[in-house]
């Protein structure tokens, strides 16, 4: 992104953010597909763990999302555990997340601009 450690984590969160994405609307797609199990992704908690162990920039840029199937979803009778409210309403957190992802990475660039021009009035 712009080539320093903060903004390869920010990346790496946009980035778990659209995988997440991708993950609901696949789930919202198959809500009426007999057998289909739901998914979701963890990356979370191996973040928090990396920074409660106090890891570096780098290490913490370098932690991958896994997709995976939560075992704790009820099914219906055809074998289909999507709870598409559920879903809904991740989504709608995820969002909020990527958006303010977006608009961090849009105020580091613009300090980053302000910091390399020339002062005003001079």
């Amino acid at each position: 992104m712009l080539g320093d450690v903060h903004s390869d984590i920010l990346a790496k969160l946009m980035d778990v953010a659209s995988l997440r994405a991708k993950v609901h609307a696949a789930n919202i797609a198959n809500q009426n597909t007999p057998g289909y199990k739901s998914q979701a992704v963890a990356f979370e908690g191996a973040f928090r763990e990396a920074l409660a162990s106090g890891a570096s920039g780098e290490s913490l840029a370098a932690i991958n999302p896994e997709v995976y199937t939560p075992e704790d979803s009820s099914e219906q009778a055809d074998g289909n555990n999507v709870a598409v409210d559920r879903e809904v309403l991740d989504q709608a957190q995820n969002n909020t997340l990527y958006n303010t992802y977006i608009g961090l990475a849009q105020g580091r660039k613009k300090l980053l601009t302000l910091a390399v021009s020339s002062a005003p009035g001079g």
